[in-house]
């Protein structure tokens, strides 16, 4: 019974290691794209061009939450999540860079 408990313990651990690595290298996705937007929202573009530029200058960081989720839940899961997320974060991005212009 004891080996049972260190054994479930021990899963746990390493599903709560798993999601604060996987929560670290997004947040990393995040300050990156952040930086860039910051950077290119100086430029002629419009905010939802400098937004998809400023995600595409992080395919390093993206590519490491895909690793990350694809090695926790599988590809296709991964697939789905990172492309959602980017989606999103670009949206969000979009009106950051709307709301700098405006200052």
């Amino acid at each position: 019974m004891h080996k049972h408990f260190l054994v479930a313990v021990g899963c746990v651990i390493s599903t709560v290691a798993a999601a604060q690595e996987w929560r670290a290298a997004t947040e990393a996705w995040r300050s990156c794209a952040d930086a860039a937007a910051v950077r290119y929202s100086k430029s002629a573009e419009s905010a939802p061009v400098v937004a998809r530029l400023a995600a595409l200058a992080c395919a390093a960081e993206k590519k490491k939450v895909w690793e990350l989720l694809s090695q926790k839940d599988g590809a296709s899961v991964a697939d789905d999540y990172v492309e959602a997320m980017e989606r999103r974060y670009i949206d969000h991005l979009s009106i950051n860079v709307i709301e700098m212009r405006l200052r």
